[in-house]
């Protein structure tokens, strides 16, 4: 009986830090579907988050901070503002497959309409023939918020398993982005919850 009190404990210790650190049931949380032929990737992808819109549109638009919960993106600045919800952002990813890694550069031409959709597309052609996309939010009926991602893009480079570690980079992507969101969002109820008991 004490021996399978103690596996029993152990097996909870075990699913919780698998499940704080984002692995477990988590990691099914986006859905994913990558096609790629010559060279040319399309992606669709989408997540849940039970979170305001405004708490995820900040998280999207933090393109200063995004390198620090972002695992794969080293770098990323808002370089330019046009007006009008147009900007200029620079990025710069690394991924790798096995043992090879490859960093890719982007300049996007962001045009947003705020807690709706982001489109972008890579102005600068580093690493890419083109590299386009979109995030979308949309509120469900349930009440959650669905985010969806699309891209399409070209590389320009030839590197081995160099769909591979797209394919990871833009699952890394939206993992972050969703656990970001539901940090933010568990602290803003937090603070509320805070400021309602000391009314």
């Amino acid at each position: 009986m004490f021996f399978r009190k103690v596996f029993l404990y152990l097996l909870l210790l075990i699913v919780g830090a698998s499940i704080w650190s984002g692995a477990g049931f988590a990691a099914d949380a986006v859905s994913l579907n990558f096609l790629q032929k010559d060279g040319i990737c399309d992606v669709n992808a989408s997540f849940d988050v039970a979170a305001d819109c405004s708490t995820a549109w900040d998280v999207l638009t933090d393109y200063d901070q995004m390198h620090q919960f972002v695992s794969g993106l080293k770098r990323s600045h808002l370089e330019e503002y046009s007006g009008k919800g147009r900007f200029l952002v620079e990025q710069e990813f690394e991924g790798g497959f096995l043992f090879v890694t490859k960093r890719v550069r982007v300049s996007l031409a962001v045009q947003e309409i705020r807690c709706q959709s982001i489109l972008f597309e890579d102005v600068g052609h580093q690493d890419f023939e083109f590299y386009k996309g979109s995030w979308q939010l949309l509120s469900e009926p349930n009440g959650k918020l669905k985010i969806s991602y699309a891209l399409q893009s070209q590389q320009n480079f030839n590197e081995p398993f160099a769909g591979d570690y797209m394919k990871g980079g833009i699952k890394d992507l939206l993992d972050c982005v969703r656990k970001e969101i539901l940090r933010r969002q568990a602290r803003k109820n937090l603070a509320g919850r805070d400021e309602a008991q000391q009314n």
